[in-house]
């Protein structure tokens, strides 16, 4: 009974955390849903601001482009002079032709004969002259007019020169063709915009048939809908699109065109907002469902195959820990067969020559001769007992150094430059490999020639990380060709200690080693 009592009180309890966990779940959801929605409604109104100031931004840059001709006009009349005036502007006029949006283009001086660098339509021509007669002591003007089925944006300027002349120029701007080259550099531009005047004039919109309409009486935008704080400021409605027939999120802004009282208004099909929303609704709570379904599979096999997985790492990690050991044996047997081929390079060789160098001292330096017996002494007694690992400090390594540097300086005093320094006294405590010192020194003077008049000059650095041995080059020629057993008995010694920056290379005319310090 007692057995039963507690399997039947363990069964209620995962019944009532399952209906905890189905609770949460669905409050997760509602949760989730509700805060995705906020934030891809935030993330649309985000990302239509930033297509709308890009709009502002092409829009007013390129209709910036096409008032620039005012300045033009001032500089072409101020360099010019009586006789040549006509003939630059005609070179002016004749630059502007070539604009494609540019149809009609002329000037006049002085209520001369109007001279026309380019004109589709007789009528235009007519036209321009009646504006002239009518408009022409104004000293800028621009308006929209009608040709047939043909609409156009006249630009006009007078500029009075400083011996008096008065010239007026003019240039009228194809609306279908700037039209076709806004959607052209923005094709891809989810979205479309116009651009109308304080008095509601529509100066340019992608419908063609809207143009001069007025914008206060076809859409929902007011006279108030152009009074701003500042020149960044905008206002945003939700509205049903004149052109589209949908419902839009128009932005509407003033537009920063010097001399111009324009706003601008881009509009954003409210639509596909609304359908990103409801996506991001439909699509999280799918994926949190599929978690959840992939979540309990998973822990399912989970507790099925975790034993087996575990005994499998275990004994992974054995045979990978048996390898580890093996191959240290190994780095380490093989670094002490090139410890030995290197002592018995350096023994008799290094032997022979500093008995030579004793036999001369005793006979002309008795105290230089003691010290020096004295030195070669510590040194045979160091190179015959290396430490177990391969290993010392850098303190031993110094003083066995400094003796091997007073052995060789006896020998060659003025031919010989070496120098020590040590960054922090703390660092001697660290270690290097067993006569790294001695083989980077040794390497110096068996492939460089010194003499008094080109001393070899060898440094050693002690830093906090790495001992550097420095020293100038000048080779022997033909020389027999290095064993290398230095070096590598240092990057057997540096791997079996996960060393990997031992390094040693030419550089500037000098011969570097660099040791990495251990410990």
């Amino acid at each position: 009974m007692k057995f039963n009592f507690k399997n039947t009180f363990s069964g209620r309890n995962f019944f009532i955390l399952g209906i905890i966990f189905i609770f949460l779940t669905l409050l997760s959801i509602y949760i989730f849903s509700g805060l995705m929605t906020q934030v891809t409604e935030k993330s649309n109104t985000a990302i239509e601001q930033r297509g709308f100031l890009k709009k502002q931004e092409v829009m007013a840059q390129e209709l910036s482009r096409l008032l620039q001709t005012q300045n033009e006009l001032k500089g072409v009349v101020e360099m010019s002079n009586t006789k040549n005036l006509s003939d630059n502007l005609k070179v002016l006029s004749a630059i502007h032709s070539n604009d494609s949006l540019v149809k009609n283009n002329w000037f006049q001086i002085n209520n001369q004969k109007i001279e026309f660098s380019s004109s589709e339509s007789k009528n235009l021509e007519t036209s321009i002259k009646d504006f002239v007669f009518k408009k022409g002591n104004l000293s800028e003007f621009n308006s929209i007019v009608e040709d047939g089925q043909n609409f156009f944006w006249r630009i006009y300027y007078k500029y009075a020169a400083k011996n008096g002349s008065v010239i007026r120029y003019g240039y009228d701007i194809d609306l279908k063709s700037l039209q076709t080259y806004f959607s052209t550099i923005d094709q891809k531009a989810p979205n479309y915009a116009f651009v109308f005047n304080k008095k509601g004039t529509i100066i340019y919109h992608p419908e063609i048939k809207l143009l001069k309409k007025n914008i206060f009486k076809i859409t929902n935008i007011s006279a108030g809908d152009t009074t701003f704080k500042d020149i960044d400021s905008f206002s945003r409605k939700i509205a049903l699109s004149e052109y589209l027939g949908l419902d839009i999120v128009r932005y509407t802004k003033r537009l920063n065109i010097k001399g111009t009282n324009w706003y601008l208004c881009v509009n954003f099909p409210k639509k596909v907002s609304s359908e990103d929303v409801d996506a991001v609704k439909k699509y999280a709570s799918l994926i949190y469902f599929i978690t959840t379904a992939i979540l309990i599979v998973f822990f399912y096999l989970f507790t099925i195959f975790t034993r087996r997985t575990f005994q499998e790492k275990e004994v992974l990690a054995q045979e990978k820990n048996k390898l580890l050991l093996e191959n240290e044996k190994i780095n380490k047997e093989k670094a002490l067969i090139q410890l030995q081929q290197l002592k018995e390079q350096i023994n008799p060789h290094f032997l022979f020559n500093s008995l030579n160098s004793l036999y001369m001292l005793i006979e002309n330096n008795t105290g230089v001769a003691r010290k020096f017996t004295l030195n070669l002494s510590k040194i045979y007694r160091y190179l015959i007992n290396p430490p177990i690992n391969n290993i010392v400090t850098v303190q031993e390594e110094l003083l066995f150094i400094e003796k091997y540097i007073f052995l060789q300086q006896t020998r060659f005093s003025a031919e010989f430059v070496f120098s020590i320094h040590i960054d922090d006294e703390s660092i001697l405590a660290k270690k290097v490999p067993y006569l790294a010192f001695q083989i980077a020194v040794e390497n110096a003077i068996k492939h460089n020639i010194a003499s008094e008049e080109t001393p070899l000059k060898i440094r050693i650095d002690i830093k906090e990380d790495v001992a550097i041995i420095t020293n100038n080059l000048n080779e022997k020629q033909n020389f027999e060709k290095e064993s290398r057993f230095g070096h590598k008995y240092l990057e057997s010694i540096y791997k079996y200690y996960s060393k990997n920056d031992f390094e040693v290379f030419k550089k500037d005319g000098d011969f570097t080693c660099i040791l990495p310090l251990i410990g």
